[in-house]
């Protein structure tokens, strides 16, 4: 009887400490958004999706939890689903859902989340720290060469999870010695996504990284086309670069993250159509608007407010239908253009003899329309690849 009471006891115990996984104790992952009871899929929006983005984050991924479920959604659980030989129909279930639950876990750089049964490595080049295990994850911050870290957990593909000074990140297992060095380096010199080849020679110290900032956004007008021009000319004149990369880009631009190698700045077409929108939002005295566009919606969202006729702050004046194509007559300088997987500011447009049209727009479709200030050509050639018209209510 008094073994059966401690061993009872014991079984308890070791519940209640949780699961131990090469030697380190993870505590489960609760989202504080409602798990969803029906089936999530690519087109789907609202709680639901938040709650599958938001564990595909605990689970690796590096997603913008919004709760629209577009293209990027849809890679990740695909991804997801390859990975844990799961049905890769993308399409979140019962048992998609099971496995999302039992593998996410606390490591949103919370030092309390992890034991201290860790082992103290050395970076042997100046290394990128991952939101992932691989390099198609963004780049957190660069570890210097020679600098130590601690090791939380390998995985077989050659990647570490680990954690530098109080962040938590992933890096290429390749690169890292238990080798103590005699010297430690002071500096961060630039890295391109394979993690430790110089891209520009160039050398860039912790201080001067961490206290560098863009110059900020001039917010001297409230007009619509102004803010249009002042945006696209901020991009330009700080040479932002075009990404479709997870976690690069931020609303507004000017707390715009950097990435890669520090000297460069991203943005894309619905980054750039998001903070127009947010900063006429800011000056016009519209907060519900300023709050729904404080952080980037992708072209998936701009397409679903069109399928949905309009929200609360853009209204649908023309639309692609099974047997009409939108009316660019009735489009004005300022109106947005949706396309499949893009977005873009209409100003002017030439319908051409042979049937195409002639779009020009502010967009930043591309790292060449970003780092040009004002008007350029819009990529879209034929009015049946314009799905909706939108503006401003």
């Amino acid at each position: 009887m008094k073994f059966n009471k401690y061993l009872l006891i014991f079984t308890t115990f070791l519940i209640l400490c949780g699961s131990f996984v090469s030697g380190t104790v993870f505590a489960a992952y609760t989202s504080p958004y409602a798990e969803p009871t029906i089936l999530i899929r690519n087109g789907s929006y609202g709680t639901g999706v938040k709650w599958v983005q938001d564990m595909l984050n605990h689970n690796g991924y590096n997603l913008t939890v919004d709760g629209t479920f577009g293209n990027n959604t849809l890679s990740a659980v695909k991804n997801f689903q390859s990975k844990y030989k799961l049905t890769v129909d993308g399409i979140v279930g019962n048992a998609t859902k099971n496995v999302l639950k039992k593998n996410a876990l606390t490591t949103n750089n919370s030092s309390s989340n992890f034991s201290n049964n860790e082992n103290m490595m050395y970076t042997t080049a100046n290394l990128n720290l991952r939101n992932g295990a691989s390099t198609s994850y963004s780049i957190i911050l660069t570890i210097p060469k020679n600098s130590s870290v601690t090791i939380i957990s390998n995985n077989a593909n050659g990647w570490s999870l680990v954690k530098y000074n109080s962040t938590y990140g992933f890096v290429s297992r390749q690169y890292l010695t238990t080798r103590k060095p005699t010297t430690t380096s002071s500096s961060i010199t630039s890295t391109n996504s394979n993690n430790s080849t110089n891209t520009n020679n160039s050398t860039i110290s912790n201080q001067q990284f961490t206290s560098s900032k863009l110059p900020a956004f001039n917010r001297i007008s409230s007009n619509l086309m102004t803010i249009i021009k002042n945006c696209k000319a901020y991009y330009a004149n700080n040479k932002f670069y075009y990404s479709l990369a997870n976690g690069v880009r931020s609303i507004p631009a000017d707390n715009s993250k950097p990435y890669g190698d520090y000297n460069r700045y991203y943005t894309d077409c619905s980054n750039y159509v998001s903070w127009v929108l947010y900063e006429y939002a800011l000056a016009n005295n519209k907060p519900s608007m300023k709050n729904y566009f404080s952080y980037q919606r992708n072209s998936a969202t701009f397409k679903t407010i069109g399928d949905n006729g309009g929200n609360s702050y853009l209204t649908v004046i023309s639309k692609r239908t099974s047997t009409s194509n939108v009316n660019l007559a009735q489009a004005k300088p300022g109106d947005i253009l949706v396309s499949p997987g893009h977005v873009e500011f209409f100003n002017s447009y030439v319908l051409n003899s042979n049937g195409s049209i002639t779009l020009k727009v502010y967009n930043c479709g591309s790292t060449s329309t970003i780092q040009v200030p004002g008007i350029t050509t819009s990529a879209t050639k034929n009015l049946n690849d314009i799905t909706y018209i939108l503006r401003i209510k």
